[in-house]
């Protein structure tokens, strides 16, 4: 009965097309204000060291992982102050050890050492560049720089750690020119492969748009695939290049290949293992495992992907 059990749990969250699958490993997390539970998280990170950081967004605070769910310490807490937070909204971490947070209410991106202190911050509420109205979304290159999605000035901006802006990508428009190509109406994900191309979802246009390292456009991706496109959300990109992202209207992940072509998609809506409650962020750890954040359902979720 048992192999059964596992045998189900595998085809529910297996697409059995192209030979690809989601396998279930691990689970954690459950709703609540103590250690290793969580409120309405909204971002995760895995640093090479396999520590898994999470933004636990009603909770003002971000806690941390090994890859196995073990609790190891959190920092952070509601306010306004040097190493306080309003809504946190998501979490990267450098080749360093720096860490950096999207304080979203606050308007402003903190920067802490490896030792979870805090170290300096940029932003402020507002249009003008290095200003921000909802930093909601991080990434970071292999160059360390620190890539926000800044979701209600319709735009990306691009820092060096030390918060000097470089780059500019996307601007403040009207809802009938944010459909045109390389154009945003906000910000839903954000990533950036290792040849520094950026990857942001539009869950509002229902597309995910590729820019070069330069910010220039290249391609918009939003239909010619057998899933269904939906309100694409957060994103990661596996060690082959092929973008993973979160589709927020069927709590689906689909897969797409390095041009943008469609390969499987996974999951579903559920409770049980392999299946998700409002799944908001993901990322992949340098082993090849997946970590799927849930908001509503509180929990994370590794899994193995077999190609």
């Amino acid at each position: 009965m048992k192999h059964f059990v596992l045998l189900l749990l595998i085809l529910l969250v297996s697409v059995p097309s192209f030979g690809s699958s989601a396998i279930f490993q691990k689970s954690w997390g459950v709703q609540g204000t103590k250690n290793g539970q969580f409120s309405d998280p909204q971002g995760i990170f895995v640093d090479g060291k396999d520590l898994v950081y999470v933004a636990d967004t009603l909770n003002h605070r971000i806690q941390v992982f090994d890859k196995n769910g073990k609790y190891k310490t959190s920092f952070g807490n509601y306010g306004s102050e040097n190493g306080e937070f309003l809504f946190p909204h998501d979490i990267v971490v450098d080749s360093k050890g720096f860490i950096y947070v999207a304080d979203s209410q606050n308007g402003r991106v903190q920067k802490f050492s490896s030792k979870n202190k805090f170290v300096k911050s940029w932003g402020g509420k507002g249009p003008e560049p290095g200003q921000f109205d909802g930093p909601m979304y991080l990434a970071i290159d292999r160059s360390d720089r620190l890539y926000v999605g800044d979701a209600f000035n319709q735009r990306v901006q691009v820092f060096d750690n030390e918060g000097t802006l470089i780059l500019t990508v996307g601007a403040k428009v009207g809802m009938f020119d944010a459909m045109n190509p390389g154009n945003l109406a906000t910000v839903s994900g954000l990533n950036v492969d290792n040849n520094g191309y950026i990857y942001i979802s539009d869950d509002i246009v229902r597309r995910i748009q590729k820019y070069d390292p330069e910010g220039n456009f290249v391609a918009e991706w939003g239909s010619g695939y057998s899933g269904k496109w939906g309100q694409p959300g957060g994103s990661t990109i596996d060690s082959s290049g092929n973008l993973h992202y979160i589709n927020k209207m069927n709590n689906m992940v689909v897969v797409l290949d390095p041009k943008g072509s469609f390969l499987f998609e996974w999951g579903g809506s559920g409770t049980a293992h392999g299946l998700f409650t409002r799944p908001i962020d993901l990322y992949f750890s340098d082993d090849g495992s997946v970590f799927v954040l849930e908001q509503s359902g509180n929990r994370i979720q590794r899994f193995g992907i077999s190609y």
